[in-house]
């Protein structure tokens, strides 16, 4: 989803502008806290374009109801976040409402990956619960864990070995020798 790609990207930009801000001159800060806002508006305009074309799938409004109302959100969030900017505001009042903006695309964007707007997984359960509790952030991966897979593989010892491996009777006759050689140069 490019719209919580950018949102990310945004948040970003919009922490390391409120770092920097005290750096620049007031026309300065004045226009680049603008400029995020412009970009803050187009992403929620664009997450209501999204909205409107899910409600007009065939049965969008009944089969993705969860997802609407999860990117509904995400624009409430992403209007928040336009106000503050707008007031110059960078600070952590602007980055909560990004950071809530991206934890309700993200929502969005993990419903989906289950079938459908049920709220089911493709595996039966149900996607509520102690499993999905938690941030959102904390799940941002490109990978989908129902796709992962434990693979066992035989590995060697990494230290302690080289060479083949000798017979029991063999070991321990070198051991035996090595001894007394060692033996033999410590009495001397």
């Amino acid at each position: 989803m490019k719209i919580l790609t950018e949102e990310i990207a945004l948040r970003d930009q919009t922490r390391s502008f409120h770092q920097a801000k005290a750096q620049l001159e007031k026309e300065a800060a004045k226009t680049q806290t603008a400029e995020l806002s412009t970009t803050q508006d187009d992403l929620a305009e664009r997450t209501d374009a999204v909205i409107e074309q899910i409600r007009d799938l065939p049965d969008g409004q009944q089969n993705f109801g969860k997802e609407i109302k999860q990117l509904t959100n995400a624009s409430f969030a992403m209007g928040d976040a336009f106000d503050y900017l707008s007031d110059s505001d960078t600070g952590s009042n602007a980055i909560a409402a990004e950071t809530e903006a991206i934890e309700w695309l993200l929502l969005a964007k993990r419903t989906g990956a289950g079938g459908g707007g049920g709220g089911t997984d493709a595996g039966g359960g149900t996607r509520s619960g102690a499993a999905w509790r938690g941030s959102a952030l904390a799940r941002l991966g490109g990978g989908d864990e129902k796709l992962s897979k434990v693979i066992s593989r035989n590995t060697k010892q990494a230290t302690g070995s080289s060479g083949r491996e000798l017979p029991e009777e063999y070991r321990n006759g070198l051991d035996a020798y090595f001894e007394k050689l060692e033996s033999e140069d410590s009495s001397q």
